[in-house]
Order: C-alpha cells, then structure tokens, then sequence
C-alpha cells in the first residue's frame, strides 16, 4: 500500500493520502487545507482522487475538503450528524486562510458504520467511533487504523467541545479499537503514529479497558 502523510495547518493535522500503488486511483483522509499541497503529493505518484474521506467535522480536519472536492471531482463521504461543518462559516474561513474558497461540496456521501469503502485494491472499513464528536468514524484496513481525534499517542481526543462524550469515546475505544489486532498502526489526525499495543500498556487515559 502506498501511504503518504501530509501534516496540514496551525494545529498539525495529519493528512493521508492511501493507494494500492502508484498510478492507481487514491483515496484522501483529512484534507485540513492546503489543497496545492496535496494536489501535488497525488501529483508526484500519478494518483487520481476517487474519494475524500472526514473522520469528524471539526474545521481543521475538513477546511479542504470542499476545495480539494472542487478541484480534483471526487465526492465528499462524512457520518450524516457531521455533516453540517462542510457549509459552515469557519470551515469557510479556515478554507480560504488555506488558500482555496469554496462552499458546500457539490458531491457529499454518508458514511454507516461496517460500511466499506473501496477503491481499487485498496478498501477501508468505516467504523463509528463517536466520542469526540457525535459522527467521528475511524477507517481500519489491515494493519491500521486511521481514527481521526479518536486516539492520539499517550492521549486521547478532547470530549469538552460540543458533541463531546468521554463515556462514548471510551466505549468506541474499547468497542472498536480494542478488537483490532495489536500491531495494528494506530494514524491519528495529530502528532505520531503509534500501536494499539503501546496504546493498551501506556495510555493513561485508557487504562483498565481491555
């Protein structure tokens, strides 16, 4: 699998751009802005966006995604209660700051739990894994998992802003993250890539839920 990652905006947001190979059609997770940026990195290994994949509607995960929507034709897909972040005023504005206007993508895609996503070779699992918002998703393919605020390395994802659960984010974490296999890649929208084995052992947060 091809897997590059692109560190977007004021706040680090971890883009990903996945393939099955070069030449091959791609799949987007994350574009937080910073669109020329990304269009060159699809550029680079002849990749054709198929998909624009949000783990969450907070601004700096989906500023981009009108935009690069706009730019390479490929639909938007978001978990429905999220939705409404692509239309408003401050993805907007974080849009334009990355130096691309746009409005409400022309093509938006509701994502379900178990849903797969596929493109290619290459597929994605979607899994609802609501906490740090009411619509947060991860995306599992073997081997990782790209969870967006879920899990970050040594943390987890603020559950104080509107929409926020802790209770729901430790039950996603432990419903979901936890049936993985332990050497699976742990890909947080910031910071390090980390494993859900470390994450077991070493997490404060997350201690005693195995």
């Amino acid at each position: 699998m091809l897997l590059e990652t692109l560190t977007i905006g004021m706040l680090g947001t971890n883009c990903y751009i996945l393939a099955s190979q070069p030449g091959s059609q791609a799949l987007v997770i994350d574009p937080a802005g910073e669109i020329k940026r990304i269009i060159s990195c699809l550029e680079r290994s002849s990749l054709s966006c198929a998909a624009i994949l949000c783990t969450h509607g907070h601004s700096d995960h989906v500023a981009g995604a009108g935009p690069l929507s706009d730019a390479v034709q490929a639909p938007v897909y978001i978990h429905e209660a999220d939705a409404p972040a692509l239309r408003s005023a401050r993805t907007r504005v974080l849009g334009l700051v990355g130096g691309a206007a746009s409005g409400k993508p022309e093509s938006i895609c509701n994502l379900i739990d178990a849903q797969d996503i596929a493109v290619g070779e290459l597929s994605l699992k979607v899994l609802h894994t609501p906490g740090h918002t009411i619509g947060s998703v991860s995306f599992y393919t073997p081997g990782y998992l790209f969870c967006g605020d879920l899990i970050f390395q040594g943390s987890i994802g603020r559950t104080d802003l509107k929409g926020g659960s802790l209770q729901a984010l430790l039950r996603s974490v432990k419903e979901k993250a936890w049936s993985l296999p332990d050497d699976t890649r742990i890909m947080p929208g910031h910071g390090p890539a980390t494993t859900i084995a470390v994450e077991k052992r070493k997490n404060p947060f997350l201690a005693g839920l195995d």
